[in-house]
């Protein structure tokens, strides 16, 4: 695993914006998985100032959504769409979601969905990289701590407490318990993961990671039986 110590966000934000722009250059029909949230936020927007000509024929694939939301603004999607997809310059043909034309309203969609992504994954897959963050309990896109590993493909998650409080769906009335996630199959099998770990309330679970233990309870310790592991924090 290559570390790269940084002393801010801006600074966590630059690095891995030069990062994956100097991935993206060696192969722009790259394929990648985009996390969300604000980790990776400023990273997306720098690597759009400076290097959009070189992503355009890039093909996205979406880590994670929420499933019940009232609004499509709030969605994973939207965000990709608002700062990922169009800033890139990337055609919709080349951007897979778990839901392309709406929200995830209910268990039987979601159930749908994953078997959707689960297949052009298995079709178009392996990721060249996969974007991750890690949230505050130590999750990977919705894989979230239990006591045992969840099945391998794309899957409906039980999302914990503290996700159903995150920012991004604070002003829903009804934060939604359900979400879907990329499985432990596609994260083990991209061909590099960059790993963005910044914000406030992560240090615990940081410190927990550190310890190399793989255990479910704390489902980003995945990530050390992987072999090409980039990580970038602040922490």
């Amino acid at each position: 695993m290559k570390t790269h110590q940084c002393k801010d966000y801006n600074e966590v934000s630059e690095t891995a914006a030069e990062w994956l722009l100097q991935k993206v250059k060696k192969n722009p029909v790259g394929k990648i998985g985009i996390a969300t949230g604000n980790s990776p936020l400023e990273m997306y927007r720098s690597i759009a100032k400076k290097g959009s000509e070189y992503t355009k024929s890039l093909s996205l694939f979406q880590l994670d959504e929420w499933v019940g939301l009232s609004e499509n603004q709030r969605s994973c999607k939207s965000y990709i769409e608002k700062e990922v997809r169009i800033p890139w310059g990337i055609s919709a043909e080349r951007t897979y979601y778990f839901s392309p034309t709406s929200n995830l309203i209910g268990k039987i969609q979601a159930a749908n969905s994953v078997v959707s992504m689960q297949k052009a994954l298995d079709e178009k897959g392996p990721l060249d990289i996969l974007i991750l963050g890690m949230g505050k309990n130590g999750h990977l896109g919705f894989i979230e701590p239990s006591e045992k590993w969840p099945s391998n493909p794309c899957y409906v998650s039980q999302l914990a407490p503290s996700t159903q409080n995150h920012t991004m769906i604070l002003s829903e009335q009804t934060q939604p318990t359900i979400g879907v996630t990329l499985g432990i199959k596609s994260i083990l099998e991209a061909k590099e993961i960059l790993f963005i770990v910044t914000g406030t309330g992560k240090t615990d679970a940081y410190t927990k990671w550190l310890t190399k233990e793989i255990t479910p309870t704390l489902p980003a310790s995945i990530l050390w039986k992987h072999p090409k592991v980039t990580l970038i924090t602040d922490l």
